[in-house]
């Protein structure tokens, strides 16, 4: 057997397979993490070895699927990575801008005296009070919280309904953040097939960092990211199985929450069919994807709507 060492020669994106027991079942699990869209570009134009002894060397779907299917070919594909050419994508900066979101600190402190440590306050010196350090405490701690959003989607979903998703997402942070929230966001692919599991992490927001909004309008949005990029990530890991037919199946919530480490708070965001997101009208759709997360006691739901409305209408007078 004959298998790709990439995980020795890429280890800052290639993780060494592992056995993990996940609900009573034992699996091996291939992971791939990217720090980012170029981070991603940069493994794949390195040519990372294919695993032919599970994939067929004439029929490999990041390469021969169809364009209603898979979108551009593979190498325009990777090539666009990095680049701007949808143009969704500027409809969907625009979007942003009109929400012109004003984020409220994460950290609250409360200033107070103390004998020691701190700056001297010239009052306390002056008076003689044995109190003549100023400081501050934190009033609370930040809460911190993780949104993972699954970037597989099945063929019927439309392009308008994975826009409004993204939108969605980006909205969802806002609020988050202006609600004290420490928001880290990733996209992920977690697909198995038997006893195998291959998962592959994008990085698109660290908590007290900007949103990275190409990165996550090309993960979520371009179809081309997982059925070409995200394809190819598949067959240069070191499964075994037989892959070939249709190249596994998305994991249920569960394992995925299981595999990620993901805590009780944190946001599975699905994929937009399950959200009841239609990609019709983007405030039913909001709604109906906060309602589903059972968010609706932590954001104003419909202040929230009225923004994220209010935004778009900007962009189609």
């Amino acid at each position: 057997m004959n298998l790709p060492d990439n995980y020795k020669k890429y280890p800052g994106n290639v993780l060494e397979p592992v056995q993990q027991r996940i609900n009573g079942d034992d699996y091996t699990v291939h992971g791939f993490r990217f720090h980012g869209l170029y981070d991603f570009y940069d493994f794949l134009t390195k040519n990372p070895e294919v695993n032919y002894y599970t994939f067929s060397r004439d029929d490999l779907s990041s390469k021969t699927g169809s364009h209603d299917f898979a979108g551009v070919d593979y190498d325009v594909a990777l090539k666009n990575l990095i680049k701007t050419v949808d143009p969704g994508y500027q409809e969907f900066l625009q979007i942003q801008k009109q929400m012109k979101a004003k984020l409220g600190a994460t950290h609250h402190y409360r200033p107070l005296k103390t004998v020691a440590g701190g700056s001297v306050d010239p009052v306390g010196y002056t008076t003689g009070s044995p109190e003549i350090y100023r400081a501050s405490r934190l009033v609370y701690r930040p809460k911190f919280i993780t949104i993972d959003t699954q970037i597989a989607y099945p063929w019927f979903t439309s392009k308008a309904q994975v826009f409004n998703r993204a939108v969605i997402i980006t909205s969802l942070v806002r609020a988050l953040e202006r609600r004290g929230y420490n928001v880290d966001v990733n996209s992920f692919m977690v697909v198995e097939r038997g006893d195998e599991i291959i998962k592959a992490i994008f990085e698109i927001k660290r908590h007290g960092q900007r949103m990275n909004y190409q990165t996550l309008y090309k993960s979520l949005v371009d179809v081309e990211f997982f059925r070409r990029l995200g394809f190819r990530v598949m067959e240069v890991s070191n499964v075994t199985n037989d892959w070939r037919d249709g190249y596994g199946r998305t994991s249920d919530e569960e394992l995925v929450r299981h595999l990620l480490k993901l805590k009780k708070d944190d946001i599975y965001f699905d994929r937009a069919d399950k959200l009841s997101i239609n990609g019709k009208d983007i405030g039913s759709d909001f709604e109906n994807a906060i309602e589903n997360l059972e968010l609706t006691s932590v954001i104003d739901v419909a202040q929230e709507r009225k923004n994220i409305e209010k935004s778009v209408k900007v962009l189609q007078k």
